[in-house]
This record gives structure tokens, C-alpha cells and sequence, in this order.
């Protein structure tokens, strides 16, 4: 989440003061004044921000970590280089992805890290713990600029993995196909799929967000493609404007009236700026012979009223179709209904969804058990003993994550609070899994924010102490406890420090526990090994040889009985999630100190029957293929 820039009504990142912020090359320097949030920065403002509540000192007990522990391989693999070579400004900053994929189908995951300023690394699994990087052409169109987030998927039906990047900067967002060899051939244009580079240099108009999944049941793996919209209308000046007017102070607020304006301006047709980029989110749809269609009119997804960070496609109501969530800052994030495989419909305020602040990470899981997948949003929070909320910019939130329980019937509950999971800082990616291999969910969060530009004598003192809380905020490790869910990353050697936004659960030594890799805006990636004492586990797999384009059985419904009689894991199988991060399209289910599981059910796209397995024995990776 970021501010806002002036005279255009233009939000950039981490431009979050009207005093630190300037306009653009064709902003109208007249109406600067009239459509920013001022923060004032007399003397009467230093120190006044109010204290965040620190975080909690007492240590959760051993009993409900259960052994979990982490320990930093980065070095020793080989992934210990910089994530960028220069200093980052404006959206650089909030860069900084990872994606998971077995490029080389050898059975390790290998792991591609985009990078800033810097070329890009695609790192081949060595499957001796370390990592190597080698040449496959997809080292960026210009390491100057550098690259967002990449999605690995079957783009033209040949059973090779293709990729989709996106561009930082003044490029345009690329396809490349995958050749058979293992190289990779910029196919852009032939796909149907350029756009013309945006005209910021290295600010606004990035895309952040990428996921693929077959919206209408052909067969294909279709992408949508995020972007985090700098034309933001002036809901944001508005916004800010009676944030100030509704506190009595304008440096402080309580939380809720972002909301407000934003579903205001969203009622009143949320206009964009006159003369304003276009809008670069996408839905498009796989012709299935490699090249794409612009479907975004088509299915009626209004992408122009969503300052985007993460698409994800889930089947949330059960009916058997992707449906589509997209987190977005100010108020935007939506949920959308696949209807008929047809058309998206907007069923946000139905569901009772969308009133985080600053949505940016997005992870689905069911993560209370009942058989619906869950969504946990990452956002902003800033607690305070008043429940002030200081006033930096005027899309800035404090009210943090938020946690929305399926209830299955096409509406959520929001359970934040009974869970625990609201307080996590500057949330971005983040996993819900079982990394104890004890049949438990325990959440992991990437966070932090570098606010460079707004770290400024002139902005004054209380906005500089805001920030650098976010400069030094731990990631989080939720275990769950009977008081609900406890942060208990320090024990568990999960510690760090700086700005973490990619990060994807990934058992990338195959010993049958799952590490994290995180990718950091400022820093060399981390790489978590997870050396949790050994217990049962099972990682399923599909291939799916009667499509051409999703092998992998993108949106199938995955249900695992470890032990008869009870309720069953259930997962869909998915590669996308977390913030600017991609992994693996498998489930993985922790089995304690059972050695088989009773059975497993698959749900294939477009099937209402399960195909099942039977005393299927636990500790390996099994592949189940669809049954003709």
C-alpha cells in the first residue's frame, strides 16, 4: 500500500505525504493543493504520533510448537545475492518475487527469483541442498528496470512450461514460451497479448500480481494479471479529507472511513482521472493454440476500480468453477462469482467481504476444518491503546489482516480477531500450512516497508517514527493454541528483520517437511529449512493427459481421510496465492505418527465424481493420474 501523488490524483508508492511527494510530467501543478492530504510538520507535531502496542513478550508454549523449528540455509545453498543493485524508489520497492516451479521436471523444485535493477535468476535444484544459476533466457528485457512478478504454466498446450512476467519500469509485460529445450523465446506478440510500456519510467503502472486457472472449462490455463492502478480516482484526496474532518485531529483517525469514501466514489461510477494511463489488469483467455484474448469486458471484471495487488482463483462456493478474489489498497478488494463460466459478478458486500484497508498477500485454506476454503488477507496494522490511527497518507489503514471464514453458502464470517491473525505489521505473502507434519495449520507472514523518500526532516518526527516500525518489523509465525492463534516465529528461528514481500512454502530438500523461501526488497532472499523432528507426511500430485494446457490439474478439489471415519484435508489444487509469488500445484498433509491414509478423493475439474484411492502409503510425493 502506498500515497498519493499530487495533481493527477495519482497514487504512488511510497510517496505517502503531500510535502514528500511531487507531480508528474503531466500533472496540472494548480490542483495540488485541493486534492492531497496534508500532514502538518510544525513543531507542535514531533514525537505526538501514538505509541504502537509493542508486540507480546510472553512465549508460547512448547507444547503447541510441537517441535517445529527453522534454520537459515540461504548461503549454503547459494542464494545469498543481493536482490538489487541500486536504490529502489517508488514501486521498486514493493518488488521483490519468487516463484516455485520444477522447470526442469527432475522432481526438485527449483526456484526463480525476479530481481530489481538486476538480472534475473532462474536457480536449478541441485538436490543436494544447494542451488544453481543457470541460463534460460529469462534474465529480463531490461535489468535496469528489472521484473515483477512470473507465472509458470502451459500457455500453449505442448506439455512444456511456459512463463509470464511482469515489467518494472518503462517495459511492457512478456510471454515467453518454453522452445522443448529448456530455453525460453519471448512469444509476446504472436500471443496477442503486448501492451505498450506505460509511460512512468519507474513509478506507477506495475503489475503485481499473476495466477492462472481455467475460468471456463476448455481445458486451458487462462491468466489474470493485477496491476496496482496509479490512476486512482479522488476518492483517495476524499478520503483523506474526511478522515481528517471526522477526529477533530489531522493527524490522527479511528478506522473505517477509507471505506466510506471509497464504496462512495464506487456507487458514484469511480471515475478515473482525465488523461491517466489505462488500466494494464487483464483477464485473458487461452485460445488454446498460444495465443490469448482480452476477456476482461467480457466477464465483466472491473479492474479500473481496484488498486490491485494479488489475484487468486479459488472455488469458493463449491459449484465447481474458479471464482475470483483480487486483494486491492483503500477499501477495494473484491470478490468475484464465476457464473455459468461465462461472466465474473461482484459479490463482495453479499459475501461479507472486502472491508480490509490495505489488502496486498492472499491465501486460501481451510483453515477451520469444515471442508471451504478460508481466505486470509495481509494488510496494514498499527495498534494503538486509543485506536488512533495516524494519518499518513490517505489510503493509509491500521485496522491489519483479515481472516474470513467460509461459511458455505457463498458468505464469509469474519474471524480475524477470534483467530488471532489481525496484528502482523506490513503484511504481504504469506502460507497456511501444516509445517509440523501434526495435522495443525500453523500461518506464515512476509512483512515490512521501506519508506525512503517519506523518511524526510521535513515530513516531521512522528511520521519518520511511524515508518520505522515498519522498517524493522519481525515476519510472523502463527501455532495454533486453545486461546487461538500466537506468533512464535523467534522460537521456532524464523527471525527477520527487514522488508520481506514474496514467500512460498516449498520442501525443496525433499525430506518430507516444508521450508520457506522468501524473497526481500532489499535484501538476498531467506531461505528457511525446516528441520522439524520427523512425522508422517503425503504430498499429492496430479496429471491430467486428457487436457492439453492444465496437466497439472489446476482446480481440482483434493480431499485426503488420513483416518476413516474422520473429516478429510481439503484443499484445491493451485499455484498462486501469497503476494507476487508462485508455488507448486500440489497438497501437502501432515500425518503425525500415522504411516498410510485411508483415502484420497479427486474432485478433477468439472467432475461432481470423485476418483478415489484407497491405503494409500504416507512419506512419499504421489502422483495421481486422471483415469480416462
Amino acid at each position: 500500500m502506498r500515497g498519493m501523488r499530487t495533481g493527477r490524483a495519482v497514487v504512488l508508492a511510497l510517496c505517502l505525504f503531500a510535502s514528500a511527494c511531487s507531480a508528474g510530467s503531466n500533472a496540472d501543478s494548480s490542483s495540488t493543493t485541493s486534492s492531497t492530504t496534508k500532514v502538518r510538520t510544525d513543531s507542535a507535531d514531533v514525537g505526538l504520533a501514538p505509541e504502537p502496542i509493542p508486540d507480546p513478550t510472553t512465549k508460547v508454549p512448547e507444547k503447541d510448537i510441537n517441535g517445529i523449528t527453522f534454520a537459515d540455509v540461504t548461503k549454503a545453498a547459494g542464494l545469498d545475492r543481493d536482490h538489487s543493485t541500486r536504490d529502489q524508489i517508488g514501486e521498486d520497492g514493493m518488488s521483490a518475487a519468487v516463484s516455485v516451479v520444477d522447470i526442469d521436471e527432475d522432481g526438485w523444485p527449483d526456484i526463480f527469483l525476479s530481481r530489481v535493477g538486476d538480472s534475473n535468476s532462474m536457480y536449478r535444484n541441485n538436490g543436494d541442498g544447494t542451488f544453481t544459476d543457470i541460463e534460460v533466457g529469462l534474465g529480463g528485457q531490461n535489468p535496469e528496470f528489472g521484473t515483477g512478478p512470473a507465472v509458470f504454466f502451459d500457455a500453449n498446450g505442448d506439455r512444456h512450461v511456459d512463463v509470464y512476467m511482469a515489467a518494472i519500469g518503462a517495459e511492457s509485460d512478456r510471454l515467453y514460451m518454453n522452445d522443448g529445450t529448456g530455453f525460453f523465446i519471448d512469444s509476446t506478440a504472436e500471443a496477442g497479448m503486448f501492451q505498450p510500456p506505460p509511460s512512468q519510467l519507474r513509478n506507477g503502472d506495475q503489475v503485481h500480481g499473476l495466477t492462472v486457472g481455467d475460468v471456463n472449462a476448455d481445458g486451458n490455463l487462462d491468466l489474470v494479471a493485477v496491476q496496482w492502478d496509479t490512476a486512482v480516482p479522488e476518492s483517495a484526496a476524499v478520503a483523506g479529507a474526511q478522515r481528517e474532518s471526522s477526529s477533530g485531529d489531522k493527524r490522527f483517525d479511528r478506522a473505517g472511513n477509507i471505506c466510506k469514501s471509497t464504496q462512495k466514489f464506487r456507487n458514484e461510477g469511480f471515475s478515473r482521472v482525465p488523461n491517466s494511463s489505462p488500466n494494464r489488469s487483464r483477464l485473458w483467455i487461452n485460445n488454446g493454440d498460444g495465443t490469448f484474448r482480452d476477456g476482461t469486458a467480457e466477464w465483466g471484471v472491473k479492474f479500473d476500480q481496484i488498486l490491485a495487488f494479488t489475484p487468486v482463483l479459488n472455488d469458493v462456493d463449491g459449484d465447481g468453477r474458479p471464482d475470483l478474489a483480487i486483494t486491492g489498497d483503500a477499501c477495494t478488494s473484491r470478490l468475484y462469482r464465476n457464473v455459468d463460466g461465462k461472466r465474473f459478478e461482484d459479490v463482495t458486500e453479499s459475501a461479507g467481504v472486502g472491508t480490509d484497508e490495505n489488502g496486498m498477500g492472499s491465501t486460501f485454506r481451510d483453515i477451520d476444518g469444515d471442508g471451504d476454503p478460508d481466505w486470509l488477507i495481509s494488510s496494514i496494522s498499527y495498534p494503538t491503546k486509543t485506536g488512533d490511527c495516524p494519518i499518513v497518507s490517505s489510503i493509509t489503514g491500521c485496522s491489519g489482516n483479515r481472516l474470513y471464514l467460509n461459511d458455505g453458502d457463498g458468505k464469509f464470517t469474519d474471524a480475524t480477531d477470534k483467530f488471532g491473525l489481525r496484528h502482523g505489521w506490513w503484511g504481504w505473502g504469506s502460507a497456511i500450512e501444516d509445517f509440523g507434519n501434526d495435522g495443525n495449520l500453523e500461518v506464515a507472514m512476509a512483512n515490512g516497508f521501506s519508506a525512503a523518500e517519506a523518511l524526510r526532516p521535513e515530513n516531521g518526527d512522528w511520521t519518520q517514527d511511524y515508518f520505522n516500525v515498519f522498517r524493522k518489523d519481525p515476519m510472523r509465525f502463527w501455532v495454533s493454541t486453545k486461546d487461538g492463534y500466537k506468533d512464535a516465529a523467534f522460537q521456532v528461528g524464523l527471525e527477520d528483520f527487514g522488508v520481506g514481500l514474496g514467500l512460498v512454502p516449498v520442501d525443496f530438500n525433499r525430506d518430507g517437511n516444508l521450508d520457506l523461501i522468501m524473497a526481500k526488497s532489499e535484501d538476498p532472499p531467506r531461505l528457511f529449512q525446516n528441520n522439524t523432528p520427523t512425522r508422517g507426511w503425503l504430498d499429492v500430485r496430479l496429471d491430467d493427459p486428457s487436457t492439453a494446457g492444465n496437466r497439472w490439474g489446476i482446480g481440482a478439489r483434493v480431499e485426503v481421510t488420513i483416518k476413516a471415519g474422520e473429516k478429510p484435508v481439503v484443499a484445491e489444487i493451485s499455484t498462486g496465492g501469497s503476494y507476487e509469488s508462485q508455488k507448486l500445484p500440489e497438497l501437502h498433509v501432515g500425518l503425525g505418527n500415522r504411516k498410510s491414509v485411508a483415502k484420497i478423493d479427486v474432485y478433477w475439474p468439472g467432475e461432481t465424481k470423485a476418483q478415489q484411492l484407497s491405503n494409500v502409503k504416507g512419506n512419499q510425493a504421489i502422483t495421481i493420474k486422471r483415469e480416462p
